[in-house]
């Protein structure tokens, strides 16, 4: 095995190490205490806003983990063989996001010891119940794609070979399972028409979270590949990562396209100009995350940059971050929810707590995501055979 992958990290790479690592004990030490003590303890969660900053962020962290899908999706369905090399990594980032989702997941049900029920209780008529098992059986499909790099690391290759030979049924199921969920985050809102904002209630929402899914996935790749790169020393392939920017374009026009097509057709448009704190933060969304990739990405010389390809996918990014967000809280702060016997508007503003938990689980999964390439052979140079 070369040891590109096994660089030792520099001064400044150390101390973000560092960080990291406290960051994520500090995130270890605060969901421990959340789950001796309650949600009511820990929380600024209530009935007017039991979704709070940990959904806003699984919501958000299932979408970037798309990457492992919508790259799985590029090599074996559209068969561009020439983005293959891209594959571990996207996997590896698909897995660790789908961690990521269960862990907060567990962290912000209000009876986590009951995690298991919808393996026994089968609720046909609920979202949630697909949700549940897409992403549980998600993240096994991930699980199984991830494991020959790990054979590889410990050189058993026939385990490896024998992976390999259900690739195609993985991609299919990994494929299948994804489309599923990815949608029916979306139709969770639609159970709330009287509580979410017109600018996000729609029909088409399935549709929206699905196409917004595949972009961000797109966005996801490029980021982290850049990232990871830069981090060990590396050269980024550009001119892959720019056909991807490139491919991009074209899910984020449909995605424009159906959106304000929808506003025209529901003749919610005078909404999106009402220029309300709502609106404004549509503006935001829609321009930083679908306006600007679509005209940025547009130009060649921002695809053969490897800043500008940074850049604008983070941008896409953050716009697909700010949706979800947007979705579950700025949508849903709606004046009718007051506190009872009070009678003043319920608001919520996230606990040091829930920051705490939130960010600890992040910066424990970019740890987990550096010593895994660092450690296995994740990048094309390091592996020893095709994903």
């Amino acid at each position: 095995m070369t040891t590109l992958a096994m660089r030792k990290p520099s001064t400044t790479g150390k101390i973000v190490l560092a960080i990291l690592a406290l960051v994520a004990l500090l995130g270890v030490g605060t969901g421990i205490y959340r789950l001796v003590v309650g949600l009511g303890a820990t929380t600024n969660l209530s009935d007017a806003f039991p979704w709070g900053l940990w959904i806003g962020f699984d919501f958000s962290l299932i979408a970037f983990a798309g990457a492992g899908f919508t790259l799985a999706a590029v090599i074996y369905i559209l068969n561009l063989e020439q983005y293959r090399p891209l594959a571990r990594a996207s996997v590896l980032t698909g897995l660790l996001g789908y961690t990521a989702v269960l862990v907060i997941l567990l962290i912000d049900l209000g009876r986590p010891d009951r995690f298991w029920g919808f393996v026994v209780f089968w609720n046909y008529h609920s979202p949630l119940f697909e949700i549940s098992w897409c992403v549980l059986l998600y993240t096994t499909v991930l699980a199984l794609e991830f494991a020959p790099m790990l054979f590889e690391r410990f050189n058993k290759p026939n385990i490896v070979k024998a992976i390999h030979s259900i690739t195609i049924p993985l991609v299919i199921a990994g494929v299948t399972l994804s489309t599923l969920h990815q949608s029916t985050l979306g139709t969770l809102y639609l159970a709330l028409p009287n509580k979410t904002d017109q600018l996000w209630w729609t029909w088409v929402l399935p549709l929206l979270f699905y196409v917004s899914s595949i972009g961000m996935g797109l966005a996801a790749t490029i980021f982290v590949w850049i990232l990871g790169s830069k981090a060990f020393g590396r050269d980024v392939e550009v001119d892959l990562l720019g056909g991807l920017a490139k491919g991009s374009i074209w899910i984020w026009v449909f995605y424009l396209v159906v959106r304000g097509g929808d506003l025209l057709f529901t003749g919610d448009m005078a909404a999106v100009f009402a220029f309300d704190s709502q609106s404004i933060w549509f503006w935001i969304e829609t321009i930083i995350g679908v306006i600007l990739p679509i005209v940025l990405f547009s130009r060649a010389s921002i695809r053969a940059s490897q800043g500008g390809l940074f850049i604008v996918s983070l941008m896409a990014i953050v716009g697909v971050f700010m949706n979800r967000f947007n979705a579950t809280l700025t949508a849903q702060a709606v004046t009718q929810y007051t506190v009872p016997a009070v009678s003043e508007v319920a608001s919520y503003s996230p606990s040091w707590i829930e920051y705490s938990v939130q960010f600890g689980v992040l910066a424990a999964v970019a740890l987990a995501w550096y010593f895994a390439a660092r450690l296995l052979p994740i990048f094309p140079e390091t592996a020893k055979e095709g994903h």
